[in-house]
């Protein structure tokens, strides 16, 4: 018979079979349990959802890692995250309910990057947000909501790192600078603090040729063609049109294949009109350094960064509310986890509003790993076609890097397996009312169905490590009895069946 080639998972996915199944879903439960406690309502979202959803919510930043399709003419993803679904359906079924609106939600999510340790395409998110609230009471409940998950779970060495993006977003506003651009910038703070500015802008020069000046690298260009751009950027927008378009004529060059000749004059007057941004673009990657050195204890870090707003004449609004959101979340009494601020962290989403944040520990290896990641979107749901401007926030665990950072044996199904053993056809009614009747105290009880004889059946509930075996013939059935063995010492008994649940809770109790 010829050989059949096997089917494997697709990279970046993964089986989950029965012990690491049981962890997680123990960890979602408590976490589930730990936000209800808080009226923190469950809600679920579809798995497949609009394209449009999630490139309305991340920009195109988000395209290049969807799992997207096209299906009857319709743009498709599989969702990459929650809160665009939450707030999708918020904006969809729930903008009548009394704010402030508390839901937390937990499921599968599919992003298309490099696998790494602790990162996979398909992997486990539970989190919550909290629509409708502003204010520094707001954020801290939420700091702390996602601080008291980590500790309910049994993580106590981990540390909480805030920022607040309205300082930067204020700055970067305040230039001018192209959308795309900003965006750019947003996404790389962080890439900033570790490869410096000048390597950002060598990344920028390869994106987009056509930024010079301002220590850009750019192509030389002769007087002459400087001169006409000088003197493009000082005319209005139909003159440079018109100017333009006789230049081309004055060469004899005529605009070939599909695009209009308006278009050709409008790119070439955007590309050099582009360079304008350039001196803006060094301006900003000045500032985000600076501000990308703001990171430590907040009572060191917020003098320097209200310093740093004075300096550059920012709202200091936003490290007002960030000091306010601290103090109450002091209100909340200790925690296990350090906190710090850094300013160098944005997360790279452009639809943060203000305070952001992170949970930081370690693996049970010892190497640090992200666990939890949040923070304020207060134009969200008017992005995503809300009726009005509706504050919102909240965070995400992931439950995989959460079950990392806990021991083997943490939030494990202890809960010890009981076999029960027909000896005969005729003993199965029996033995299935025993196992039903031992369910019902929360035991564990498995009936076997293969014909096997009693010694081989023993050996097997052995290798399945079974703690006791209900042994069941036609003498116990006749008796309303059962033989029951524990697998530890290999002692047997005979048991009435009336009292059999009792002696097994004690039996396994001695097991633990």
């Amino acid at each position: 018979m010829p050989s059949v080639e096997r089917i494997s998972a697709l990279r970046g996915m993964r089986d989950v079979f029965s012990e690491d199944f049981a962890r997680y879903r123990a960890i979602q439960a408590c976490l589930e349990r730990h936000l209800r406690l808080r009226n923190y309502v469950a809600v679920d979202t579809p798995i497949l959802e609009n394209t449009e959803l999630y490139l309305r919510k991340s920009g195109e930043d988000i395209a290049a890692r969807l799992y997207e399709f096209d299906f009857k003419s319709r743009r498709l993803s599989l969702r990459p995250e929650l809160t665009a679904s939450i707030l999708r359906a918020y904006v969809e079924r729930l903008q009548d309910e009394p704010l402030p609106l508390r839901l937390q939600y937990s499921g599968p999510v599919f992003r298309y990057e490099k696998p790494q340790q602790h990162r996979f395409r398909q992997f486990s998110l539970s989190g919550a947000e909290l629509v409708g609230a502003k204010g520094a009471r707001a954020d801290a409940e939420i700091l702390h909501l996602a601080c008291s998950g980590l500790e309910a779970l049994g993580i106590s060495d981990y540390s909480l790192v805030i920022a607040n993006t309205a300082l930067l977003d204020g700055f970067l506003n305040r230039l001018g600078l192209r959308k795309q651009l900003v965006n750019f910038l947003l996404r790389n703070m962080e890439n900033l603090r570790k490869r410096g500015p000048e390597a950002l802008l060598g990344s920028l020069a390869r994106m987009y040729p056509d930024l010079s000046g301002a220590g850009l690298p750019s192509q030389a260009s002769g007087d002459s063609s400087q001169q006409l751009i000088t003197a493009l950027r000082q005319m209005s927008d139909e003159e440079a049109r018109q100017a333009v378009a006789d230049f081309l004529h004055s060469l004899n060059i005529h605009v070939a294949g599909n695009r209009a000749e308006s278009d050709i004059i409008e790119g070439l007057l955007r590309k050099i009109r582009e360079d304008e941004q350039a001196p803006k673009l060094r301006q900003a990657l000045d500032f985000m350094a600076r501000l990308a050195r703001l990171s430590g204890c907040p009572e060191e870090v917020m003098p320097e960064a209200l310093a740093l707003a004075e300096e550059y004449k920012l709202d200091r609004q936003a490290l007002s509310s960030l000091q306010e959101a601290l103090a109450c979340l002091d209100d909340y009494g200790e925690r296990s986890g350090a906190l710090r601020l850094d300013f160098g962290m944005h997360r790279g989403l452009h639809y943060y509003t203000g305070i952001v944040f992170e949970l930081h520990g370690k693996s049970a290896s010892g190497e640090p790993i992200q666990l939890c990641g949040g923070g304020r979107y207060d134009n969200l749901i008017s992005i995503l076609g809300g009726s009005e401007a509706t504050p919102a926030l909240g965070f995400a665990y992931g439950l995989e890097r959460l079950a990392s950072a806990l021991p083997e044996t943490a939030h494990r199904d202890r809960r010890p397996l009981v076999v029960a053993l027909p000896l005969a056809e005729a003993d199965y009614a029996f033995a299935l009312g025993i196992a039903d009747e031992l369910r019902g105290h929360g035991i564990v009880v498995e009936v076997s169905v293969d014909q096997r004889s009693l010694r081989r059946s023993l050996k097997h509930a052995d290798r399945r490590g079974a703690a006791l075996v209900i042994i069941i013939g036609e003498n116990e059935r006749r008796q309303q009895a059962a033989i029951l063995r524990d697998m530890l010492n290999h002692q047997e008994r005979l048991v009435e069946r009336a009292d059999l649940a009792g002696v097994a809770v004690e039996l396994l109790k001695a097991h633990e």
